[in-house]
């Protein structure tokens, strides 16, 4: 931690790019908006946001820059991202890391780098900051507060330290744990309204004892609904949203599917046939799924098919 707490002071202040990955979450984004705050200096995607982290840019005021040119930069620091591919078309030749996920695949090219297999990278930005007695404001703290929220899926999983810097951040910042959960509460009645049809009309599928919903929203907010099933008691919960070919699918998968089957939501978009042909992300417990030519019903009938595989 020391050399990368040294390298962040040295560029502080410099011509700086804090770079998340594409689709970049909210645990990305929170950690680049603190870790801004102290070095100064512009955040940038490869090519989108998630959608669920456009709230919290506009309640910090971000601006964020899409599709950066890296060799404008001197100082490049790589978030919350342990491949390559994604970065795209935005992947520096030199850098910094600082990051939490397992196997990541950048740190033997950084120049240094702060990785620990915790539950979130806004954790490890925060330790940098009380590392530096770094002033952390309201709207830092929001920020990495968001980053802790989301990486733990609400608390359903996480480790000792997410809880522990999520109090502290909120006594700091002056925050409520409802300032926090508002950024993630569909609020218009329209999109509520289609979240409850979802799970009125989810198919259910249960493969050696893990309960698994796949529903289809009509509103294009699929992150919410498989949130909403997921918080219902699904194992699985798999929502998907199509406007003609245009084809949106979240997945988010509980903890014990993966300790107890080795399961990675990620790993069952990539297994389906159907999904080849589109933009798939995600980690152990989060998937995304995007396509402009996609069957929704076939994507459905590939993933129950791959989880039966992979289960039973």
């Amino acid at each position: 931690m020391k050399s990368f707490v040294e390298a962040m002071a040295l560029i502080q202040g410099g011509n700086n790019l804090i770079l998340c990955h594409d689709q970049a979450d909210s645990d990305a984004i929170g950690a680049a908006y603190a870790l801004a705050r102290f070095i100064g200096g512009d955040i940038g995607v490869p090519q989108e946001i998630a959608s669920h982290a456009k709230r919290l840019i506009e309640k910090l005021g971000m601006a964020v820059l899409y599709e950066p040119n890296v060799c404008d930069y001197a100082n490049i620091v790589v978030v919350d991202t342990a491949h390559a591919a994604q970065l795209c078309n935005s992947m520096p030749q030199r850098f910094y890391v600082i990051d939490h996920h397992p196997n990541n695949h950048l740190l033997q090219r950084a120049d240094a780098a702060l990785h620990d297999e915790v539950s979130s990278t806004s954790q490890l930005v925060y330790r940098v900051l009380k590392e530096i007695n770094a002033n952390i404001d309201r709207q830092m703290a929001l920020a990495m507060c968001a980053g802790i929220l989301t990486d733990t899926i609400h608390f359903h999983k996480g480790d000792a330290e997410a809880f522990r810097t999520f109090g502290e951040l909120l006594q700091i910042g002056g925050l409520d744990y409802e300032d926090v959960q508002n950024l993630y509460v569909v609020e218009d009645r329209n999109a509520r309204d289609a979240i409850v049809n979802s799970a009125l009309t989810a198919r259910k599928a249960s493969f050696s004892g893990y309960q698994i919903l796949i529903a289809e929203i009509d509103v294009n907010i699929p992150t919410y609904a498989a949130r909403a099933l997921f918080d219902l008691g699904a194992d699985a919960s798999i929502v998907g949203y199509r406007k003609g070919e245009e084809v949106e699918v979240r997945m988010y998968l509980r903890n014990q599917l993966q300790e107890n089957c080795g399961i990675q939501a990620v790993d069952v978009f990539r297994n389906a046939p159907s999904m080849k042909k589109g933009k798939t992300w995600g980690y152990s417990s989060f998937a995304g799924f995007r396509s402009n030519s996609a069957k929704l019903d076939l994507i459905f009938n590939d993933i129950l098919r791959v989880l039966h595989d992979m289960l039973v």
